[in-house]
């Protein structure tokens, strides 16, 4: 059951800006932060940073500033200007798309505006884990595409939301992973939506890995496949076509309770990153496979008492000498060995 508080949308807007403030003031005041500058080689070794770069935690020396070096040029090569939806899931973490899966039962989008970048800002309440003191988080995607949704006149609103929500975004999250985790991948892969993070993560994240939290990924599974997000674009579209571009719009309480509980009570298969569902789906093939073969797979033409006698030997405990016979006894009675193997089987039933 959702609890009534944690859903509530009056007053979500002022409190993730709240928390967002509370965010950077901390940061401001951060005395151990590894800047730019320092990563590139103006480090002072008086400071004795620390770093997790290995498994232990230790001083940091000159060869983890060139592994730092290294590991943020191919982090910032990997995007550019932004990330899809569909990118987001597949690139993160196995851990990350697990705790989605099994801890954040929905994501609802509460309002949406047009911001001075000209893109629209969609805020996503969340619930959390239980973990920690939140009992849900704050989630700001940008969908960068929103010019060409408001100027493709071709396209209905419904349609030019489902190609925007296909193009590239940016986003934030209020939670500890995204802050001290991720952020700065996500700023130096120009996807992040929030402010900027230009300390390296030494201590959390020091080899650069994943992209999302679970709060994030729930939400970009809605922005994937569920109806609500998509008919809540379609409106924003609509109404900055009516409007002149502008657009602030906001999902009822009503139609919030509504959507809340029915996440919550269905499964998330958009989490799956495409590796898993081809995997998936090569698992079906081969099952089919293996159940056509069965099914057509001739009965063995055997000698008399030939059942008997496998069945006898299927009894014997596995060695060596039992399986010698086995075989002597299946070239006997003219039949495959995976043919005495489907009758041994038949007759354990």
């Amino acid at each position: 059951m959702v609890d009534a508080s944690d859903r509530k949308i009056a007053g979500s807007i002022g409190q993730a800006k709240a928390r967002a403030q509370a965010s950077q003031d901390k940061r401001d005041s951060a005395p151990n932060i590894l800047t730019p500058g320092e990563v590139r080689g103006e480090y002072d070794a008086n400071r004795m940073l620390e770093t997790t770069l290995g498994g232990i935690k230790r001083i940091m020396t000159a060869d983890d500033l060139a592994a730092f070096r290294r590991n943020a040029a191919i982090a910032g090569k990997s995007f550019v200007g932004g990330i899809t939806a569909r990118q987001v899931i597949d690139r993160s973490l196995s851990t990350d798309r697990k705790r989605a899966r099994q801890e954040i039962l929905w994501a609802m989008p509460s309002h949406a505006n047009k911001n001075q970048k000209g893109h629209l800002a969609v805020n996503f309440n969340t619930d959390a884990s239980g973990r920690n003191d939140a009992s849900r988080h704050y989630v700001q995607v940008e969908f960068i595409g929103f010019q060409t949704a408001i100027a493709s006149g071709a396209h209905a609103p419904q349609r030019a939301a489902r190609e925007m929500a296909k193009d590239k975004i940016r986003f934030d999250c209020d939670c500890g992973r995204h802050t001290y985790f991720l952020r700065y991948l996500a700023t130096i892969g120009n996807y992040n939506s929030g402010r900027s993070e230009t300390g390296y993560p030494k201590i959390r994240n020091p080899n650069l890995v994943g992209v999302a939290c679970k709060h994030v990924l729930r939400v970009m599974a809605e922005i994937e496949g569920g109806a609500y997000v998509l008919q809540f674009l379609a409106r924003a579209i609509e109404k900055a076509r009516k409007d002149n571009g502008k657009v602030r719009i906001q999902s009822s309480q009503k139609e919030a309770d509504k959507q809340i509980q029915k996440q919550a009570g269905r499964s998330t298969t958009k989490l799956d990153s495409r590796e898993e569902r081809d995997l998936h789906r090569a698992r079906l093939a081969l099952r089919k496979s293996a159940a056509a073969a069965r099914v057509n797979m001739p009965k063995p033409k055997v000698t008399a008492g030939g059942s008997r006698k496998i069945g006898q030997l299927g009894k014997l405990g596995h060695n060596k000498t039992t399986e010698t016979i086995l075989l002597q006894t299946i070239q006997g009675l003219g039949i495959t060995r995976e043919q005495a193997i489907a009758m041994l089987a038949g007759l354990k039933k």
